[in-house]
């Protein structure tokens, strides 16, 4: 309603309504499902909470569209033909960054059926994916130390005879309603970051934002430079002739090629929104996600934002006029939501200063975003909108909360499983072979064999002790407070002591014997496709 509100001041009665058109690209990883069956930990948290480096990761970037392996291209073709029957058409399909890890991405359709498309693509790429002997990964970081997947969401704004209200047109500089809805964008984003974070978060999605393979957690927008530089001579009131399109010139190496037109779209993977073209790529959710509240966001932010727009047009007469106060709208919600614009090194630390020098909030946690639906502004924009309650903003958040408490819970007593049940042994074992060498050689045996039996024996303190303080501050910090103080407490303290675990177990890994440690490692998962 807003966007139409919008089109029709601005001369186009004709459209009597406006639509999002969504397209939702879901990564994942393949794995053979007799490794998954023997790890305890995929099967219930759906991540390696164990696991060494493999020698050989993604640093050749030798799987980012390279040729897809028989056995994997026979899972994308009947995944395509179930996928088919439900009206689903998958647009690509390829290998991603990281070994073992794929895309699949559809046609753009309308945002409501595309997130039900995506939750229809999900659920087949599991069920296909056994009938090929394989486990269909969506967790955001199945792996450590190679890339998580995510979901990204092409969103733009389309009227009912076809108009996308993202394209700039031949001659964006002059395209006046293209340079509003930019500026709303802007305008909502900045106004509402933490909201957006909070509606591409989950528990497993923390594990991946921040590092240096997907968005930071900062919310930011990337136009590029030449949308960027419209922008700023708008706000700069420089109304110099704007560089159009056909007159921008390529370098052309052949005499007499035709002219080969500049990309303007994103060349920054580094920002969680970058402008492509004629929609924007929102790349911060996490693979496993729901893309309903996202895009839901997305929408209600938007509409704020267009309201106040039209609110301001209303009631002037002429289209001359119109134009001009138009120009003033723009200018001054570039003025006051510049900040949110950036172009550089999404990864870098320099780039978290600079954001905290603009005032730009970096939230570190799920759960701590969370919060964010017990804002005031948060909670009258749902309701002003009709989208959601305040009871139900409450509701939701408390479920949040109450499901990254369970979450972490069953990540918890799995590591302390796996850890009792398959790492003790296998390191008592191994201790004891080494230590019945060591015995029976004496003094002559080797040094790698009193070496080894020492180390082992080091890291079986480590593991055990690692373990009880792990349970024991577990139940400890899940004894009292409400869910959010629970949550916090979960994140700052209890993640540090499962990172403890963990390097505990994977040391050993890296030195100890196959004919011990019994667990696929990730040079069986990854590379056995």
């Amino acid at each position: 309603k807003a966007a139409t509100r919008v089109v029709n001041i601005l001369g186009d009665k004709d459209v009597k309504s406006c639509d999002i058109s969504v397209g939702l690209e879901q990564e994942y990883f393949l794995i053979d499902r007799k490794y998954f069956d023997r790890r305890l930990d995929l099967r219930f948290t759906g991540r390696t909470l164990f696991g060494a480096p493999s020698p050989k990761t993604q640093e050749l970037d030798d799987h980012y569209f390279g040729a897809i392996p028989p056995r994997v291209a026979a899972f994308m073709k009947e995944a395509n033909q179930e996928l088919w029957k439900l009206g689903i058409y998958a647009k690509t399909e390829h290998n991603e960054v990281a070994p073992g890890q794929f895309e699949l991405a559809p046609i753009f359709t309308n945002g409501n059926v595309a997130v039900d498309q995506n939750h229809l693509i999900m659920d087949i790429l599991r069920e296909t994916a056994k009938k090929h002997g394989f486990a269909c990964l969506l967790h955001e970081k199945p792996f450590q130390g190679i890339n998580g997947s995510g979901k990204h969401d092409n969103y733009s704004i389309i009227t009912d005879d076809g108009q996308n209200l993202f394209s700039p047109g031949d001659k964006p500089a002059e395209n006046i309603r293209f340079l509003l809805f930019i500026c709303a964008f802007i305008r909502a984003v900045d106004t509402y970051p933490l909201l957006l974070r909070m509606s591409a978060s989950c528990t497993g999605n923390d594990h991946r934002l921040g590092a240096n393979e997907a968005p930071p957690a900062i919310i930011s927008i990337y136009l590029g430079s030449y949308i960027e530089n419209i922008l700023y001579d708008i706000y700069t009131k420089n109304r110099k002739k704007p560089i159009t399109q056909e007159e921008k010139t390529a370098f052309n190496p052949v005499t007499g090629l035709s002219y080969i037109p500049h990309d303007n779209t994103d060349r920054n993977r580094t920002s969680p929104l970058a402008f492509t073209g004629n929609k924007f790529e929102f790349r911060m959710l996490g693979s496993s996600m729901s893309a309903s509240f996202s895009n839901t966001s997305l929408n209600a932010i938007m509409a704020e934002s267009l309201n106040q727009i039209a609110d301001e047009l209303e009631g002037i007469k002429y289209i001359q006029d119109i134009r001009e106060k138009a120009l003033t709208i723009c200018r001054n919600l570039i003025e006051k939501h510049k900040r949110i614009l950036f172009s550089g090194d999404g990864y870098s630390d320099e780039w978290a200063k600079e954001a905290k020098r603009r005032g730009l909030p970096n939230v570190k946690s799920f759960i701590e975003s969370t919060e964010v639906l017990n804002d005031p502004s948060v909670i009258n924009l749902f309701t002003s909108l009709n989208i959601y309650s305040e009871k139900e903003l409450a509701a939701n958040r408390i479920i949040l909360q109450e499901q990254y408490e369970k979450i972490m819970g069953i990540e918890v007593r799995t590591m302390i499983e796996m850890a009792r049940k398959d790492i003790l042994p296998a390191q008592t074992a191994e201790l004891k072979f080494y230590s019945d060498a060591v015995n029976a050689s004496g003094k002559s045996a080797p040094k790698f064999i009193h070496d080894h039996a020492s180390k082992v024996s080091t890291l079986i303190d480590q593991t055990y002790q690692a373990i009880q303080e792990l349970e024991e501050a577990w139940q400890k910090v899940t004894a009292t407070g409400n869910t959010y103080e629970i949550g916090q407490n979960i994140y700052y303290k209890i993640n540090p002591l499962m990172d403890q675990l963990r390097d505990a177990v994977d040391h050993y890994e890296q030195i100890s014997s196959r004919e011990f440690y019994k667990l696929p490692s990730y040079e069986d998962i990854l590379f056995n496709i």
